[in-house]
């Protein structure tokens, strides 16, 4: 029952439904953020994977036990702590992560796609291309498909990061 936004200031998320205490449209918690979020997050049972133009994707849990969470004292939002990792490369991403049997899949704006481990952010493989990413990915049958900024579409072998073919 939480709604999760990326925004300029970091990840909200905030009550759709009713709970003990709350009432829709409440404020949940707040993971800030210095620079903005690039898209929206995706949601794999309880953890977040956002990326954002800090050049990082972040790995955060999506339901956090409140007696968890810190306040702000100066805006009175409660603050989310509890990432679990976050991944840096070279430039923001502005897609949202495809997650698929434990692997992450984000193209950034250095023209690469990475395939991250979801467990713990480590680094499976990456594919550069010659221009940057900023379309989400999709998936079917162990092939990732994305279209980049170099005017090509993309298809790679999911496990290896091997390209099966490039259009024309």
């Amino acid at each position: 029952d939480l709604l999760y936004i990326s925004t300029a200031r970091g990840l909200y998320a905030i009550y759709t439904g009713d709970r003990s205490g709350t009432t829709r449209g409440d404020l949940a918690w707040v993971y800030p953020t210095e620079l903005p979020l690039g898209n929206s997050a995706t949601v794999v049972g309880n953890t977040l994977y956002v990326g954002g133009y800090d050049k990082r994707i972040h790995a955060i849990q999506a339901n956090p036990n409140p007696a968890s969470l810190t306040t702000d004292t100066s805006t009175g939002y409660r603050i989310n702590t509890q990432f679990l990792w976050t991944y840096e490369a070279e430039a923001g991403f502005e897609t949202n992560p495809l997650v698929v049997n434990n692997t992450v899949y984000a193209g950034n704006r250095d023209g690469n796609l990475y395939a991250l481990d979801a467990t713990n952010g480590s680094l499976r493989w990456r594919y550069q291309t010659n221009g940057p990413i900023l379309f989400s990915a999709a998936y079917q049958d162990n092939t990732v498909y994305f279209a980049s900024d170099d005017m090509y579409a993309y298809a790679l072998n999911a496990t290896t990061g091997a390209l099966v073919w490039r259009s024309q």
